[in-house]
């Protein structure tokens, strides 16, 4: 292919993703960089056209840039997290980009918040962002209790009805309810589908328990098989919040392509490990399906720093097998945190924390299978010619140690050079927002 057809198919590309504004991208040479292939570095120069990484050089360049032997990686995504704070985005925007993180899947929003956010995403000098909307639970359910605390500290209004059904989310109990709310969810446009497994194997039980809190309830999953049916036919994957083993068990059963929690995310709601514990059988008949499960497991580390008992209870007995299990299977692991005022720089660590990953496995886990899964209509995720000139150059070697993702020196997106402020650089914690909501 010439170089001036790959430039125009490339502008034509990132205009049909939403996410190429403005005037276009100068062109670029970088020379003298490491550039990171998916398993070592390569010393090579690139060029961005219109946006686009070539090795071809183009007619004329705007500037060359020296990239004194860094180490160029792709960016970092977010698998799994909530905007959910209209009045901060732009400090999630500066926060994200600080820590090289381009692309974030919002694993369930509400429209009467997205709006509100909406002309700040998806833009050169912003996150890439993506969301599967308003998701779909069952009576009295999760995230009921999100939603009401939301409410409390006036972020939501006030006088919402208490299920918050079609305001927040999808309260289902009959296939009718489903097919009812489905053409709701499609006027959203949303990414994929969000449905929501919790303990599901006692759903009937919870329901029936005036006692049971919203955080222990989800869907029927008796349901789940009619709503996947829905979604595939219009064209459109099926995420699931789960945390037990028998969730994990009913949502693969059901045909979903995703598990937005880690088995074994929820052991500090019920104090028994033995729920969480997939087998073999689960782990096969997952990657047979080809079901990718996001980690979620950013609390780990918590429970490390406070030297909590179910720190070494969870990493052993429940997170370890089960990442054997699945890795045994060849089930892909995709990397989300689920910290809506942090990134995914924290659930890499925690990763660490099970000693199953080289730090450039969960480098290469991060940067190329969940950036792709999170927008798989895109060339991103590697550094090849006609990929989307997105990548981070830092001072220190990332993939020899991910403490290094503090050294980036460079951020360049969509072509462009772009900036954030030295506070979201440099700012006390992990944390994207100081203080309370």
């Amino acid at each position: 292919m010439n170089l001036t057809l790959m430039t125009i198919l490339g502008a034509v590309l990132l205009s049909a993703t939403g996410t190429m504004t403005g005037p276009p991208s100068p062109r670029y040479a970088f020379v003298n960089g490491q550039w990171w292939n998916g398993s070592t570095y390569e010393k090579r120069t690139f060029y961005t056209v219109d946006g686009m990484l070539t090795s071809h050089q183009p007619a004329y360049l705007d500037q060359t840039i020296d990239l004194h032997g860094g180490f160029v990686i792709p960016p970092l995504a977010e698998g799994h997290n909530h905007w959910l704070e209209p009045s901060k985005v732009d400090d999630y925007n500066a926060c994200y980009l600080a820590d090289g993180v381009y692309y974030v899947r919002d694993m369930a929003n509400i429209p009467f918040l997205v709006d509100q956010f909406r002309d700040k995403v998806n833009l050169p000098t912003r996150v890439d962002w993506v969301s599967a909307m308003t998701g779909f639970t069952g009576p009295g359910a999760h995230p009921a209790d999100v939603i009401a605390q939301m409410v409390g500290l006036g972020i939501l209004p006030k006088d919402w009805k208490p299920d918050y059904d079609k305001q927040a989310d999808f309260v289902v109990r009959t296939e009718k309810d489903i097919d009812e709310r489905f053409p709701l969810l499609l006027e959203q446009h949303p990414a994929y589908v969000k449905a929501f497994l919790l303990f599901s194997d006692r759903y009937q039980e919870n329901l029936n328990d005036p006692n049971v809190k919203p955080y222990l309830r989800g869907m029927d999953p008796k349901l789940l098989p009619h709503l996947v049916k829905l979604a595939h036919a219009a064209g459109l994957k099926v995420i699931v919040h789960i945390y037990s083993a028998a969730d994990f068990r009913n949502a693969v059963a059901a045909g979903v392509d995703e598990l937005a929690h880690f088995p074994g995310d929820g052991y500090g709601l019920m104090k028994s490990s033995e729920q969480f514990e997939i087998t073999a059988e689960d782990a096969k008949a997952a990657a047979k399906a080809h079901v990718s499960v996001t980690t979620t497991i950013s609390w780990l580390g918590k429970f490390k720093e406070k030297n909590s008992p179910s720190y070494e209870i969870t990493r052993d007995q429940i997170l370890i097998p089960n990442m054997k299990l699945l890795r045994a299977a060849g089930v892909r692991i995709l990397i989300g945190s689920d910290e809506f005022r942090r990134d995914v720089v924290p659930e890499l660590q925690s990763l660490r924390l099970l000693g199953m990953f080289s730090d450039a496995e969960l480098l290469r886990m991060d940067t190329e299978s969940t950036a792709q899964a999170t927008f798989p209509n895109r060339k991103i995720g590697k550094l090849q010619d006609g990929y989307e000139a997105n990548f981070l150059v830092l001072d220190r070697d990332p993939a020899a140690n991910l403490d290094n993702l503090n050294s980036i020196s460079l951020r360049v997106k969509q072509g462009r050079k772009i900036s954030v402020p030295a506070s979201a650089i440099s700012r006390p914690s992990p944390d994207c927002i100081q203080g309370a909501p």
